[in-house]
């Protein structure tokens, strides 16, 4: 009797997931740089006034999940999303520490903890777990954002860490730990935009959990599929609308069930009536055809873009965001007085801050390429200064 074992297969996929999410930015595929307004492509420089591989990109993010939808259903959440494999971790470490029914999510039954089990040490121990991965997924996070070097500056702190950088990581690192703390697949249910678009877009043929009712009788009194539901959903009678996310537990719990009986579970995944060949082909059919289409014209323009994008000197550039680091570090030291004063009762130490940190800029890097904007900056914050000062 074949028994499908998608638990640890899936698990492995989700580990393998969270490790090519982490590559990215490690190998430098792909990077996001607010100091210089652009993206990075294999450590390529792509501005964000290139135009053509903005648009591609958007055309790649509207399109690609809609073909998922269309087609694999939700096997990304279940078999590829962090955010669920962290909620199954955090529901089974607090199960262990808390008591088999324990619950502590925000939209959950309330507190329920096992009395037993009711203990500071317990409390402790998940809190530290959950602190632990969030101070790990917020570096993970931020690797998107600064390059190699500042990352690991960052963690071992090498160098002068800038402070946009550590409010950026400790604000992540809370959110992230509310998250896995409390909100679990609440994130999944209500703010996840893919989950929406998975409800507006998936058909019926998608792939999905399928139950064999011609059995019905052999899951007289059994709700073992339904114990071992992740997303606390009845596998049995799955909807389009359900927050099934296509991982295989219940499939898994049937096949253990009836394998001591010799026979085979109730449930399987199933694309419709098609093979993957005929589920591939009708990606191509009417809607979906034009789906497709914009898909690949959408790759097709950041291929193209990054293509010929201008090779920008590395080390030239390396040397300007040091330049531009080091420069904002003295300015913000600088004007540190004003940006202390500033408050609502006191806006026109705001405005002198911003006067003081444009004109220092400008004194530190006289042949800025933003220098009418700067000196527009000080122009104009002066003035509003001196006319609240003078109320």
């Amino acid at each position: 009797m074949k028994i499908h074992q998608y638990h640890w297969k899936r698990r492995a996929t989700q580990f393998g997931a969270l490790l090519l999410i982490s590559l990215i930015p490690l190998t430098g595929l792909f990077r996001i740089d607010f100091a210089t307004a652009s993206f990075f492509i294999l450590d390529r420089q792509v501005p964000w006034s290139n135009y053509p591989f903005l648009f591609g990109l958007a055309i790649v993010f509207a399109t690609a999940p809609i073909l998922t939808y269309m087609t694999i259903g939700s096997v990304f959440c279940g078999w590829a999303c962090p955010q669920n494999l962290f909620s199954e971790m955090a529901n089974g470490l607090t199960h262990r520490l808390l008591g088999k029914r324990a619950d502590v999510r925000v939209h959950g039954k309330g507190l329920v903890v096992a009395q037993s089990k009711n203990r500071i040490l317990n409390w402790l121990m998940l809190g530290l777990a959950f602190t632990a991965a969030s101070l790990v997924l917020g570096c993970i996070f931020l690797m998107f954002f600064y390059t190699r070097a500042d990352m690991w500056a960052f963690v071992t702190g090498s160098s002068e860490r800038q402070p946009s950088m550590i409010a950026m990581y400790f604000i992540t690192s809370f959110l992230i730990f509310i998250d896995i703390a409390t909100v679990r697949y609440l994130y999944c249910d209500y703010p996840c935009l893919y989950r929406v678009g998975l409800r507006l877009f998936r058909p019926k043929e998608a792939l999905r959990v399928s139950y064999d009712e011609s059995r019905s009788d052999a899951c007289t009194k059994c709700n073992y599929c339904a114990a071992s539901c992740i997303t606390d959903i009845q596998p049995t009678r799955i909807t389009v609308t359900d927050t099934c996310v296509d991982c295989g537990e219940c499939i898994d719990a049937c096949d253990r069930l009836h394998a001591k009986s010799g026979k085979s579970g109730l449930l399987k995944f199933e694309i419709g009536d098609l093979s993957w060949r005929g589920m591939l082909a009708k990606s191509f059919s009417k809607f979906r055809w034009l789906v497709s289409v914009f898909f690949l014209v959408g790759c097709v323009l950041m291929g193209w873009a990054v293509a010929t994008q201008k090779v920008v000197d590395k080390q030239k550039l390396l040397i300007e965001q040091a330049k531009i680091q080091r420069i904002a570090h003295f300015c913000n030291s600088r004007c540190e007085k004003y940006e202390a004063a500033c408050n609502g009762k006191h806006m026109e130490a705001c405005f002198r801050a911003s006067s003081c940190k444009c004109s220092c800029t400008l004194e530190q890097d006289p042949a800025n390429q933003q220098r009418a904007s700067l000196l527009q900056c000080v122009k104009y914050a002066d003035s509003r200064a001196k006319t609240l000062e003078s109320k």
